[in-house]
């Protein structure tokens, strides 16, 4: 068995990252009953990836492009302060699901290249 990447243990670990980066106020309202399962889902799925099973590469590009899809539905929604008409931009709101976007990109990028799903393949 070949030496796995850098790169996909980086992303077998820190996967969670991108689904779990949200405004503080969000996560505050989140409880330990929330926090459980995915956490080790997560867990599950990053054994999975460094076990090359070919199934959680394709799950992980799922998880990953519907956070995209999720947060861009979202943010249209949210972006804007909608307790009051015309208060304006919420900020926190806007950099956080753009941080989440662009990091749910890059391990999309990084798993579906021609090298890495050789990998997964050997």
């Amino acid at each position: 068995m070949k030496k796995l990447p850098v790169g996909l243990v980086l992303v077998a670990i820190f996967q969670f990252i991108p689904i779990v980066i949200m405004p503080v106020n969000i996560l505050k309202g989140m409880g330990v009953e929330l926090w459980t399962p995915v956490l080790a889902l997560f867990a599950l799925l990053g054994v999975f990836l460094l076990l090359r099973r070919g199934w959680s590469r394709v799950a992980s590009i799922f998880v990953q492009g519907f956070n995209i899809i999720v947060r861009l539905l979202m943010g249209v929604s949210n972006v804007v302060a909608s307790a009051k008409v015309g208060t304006g931009f919420n900020a926190q709101v806007a950099v956080t699901f753009a941080a989440s976007i662009v990091l749910s990109a890059l391990i999309l990028y990084y798993i579906d290249q021609p090298d890495v799903q050789l990998q997964m393949q050997s």
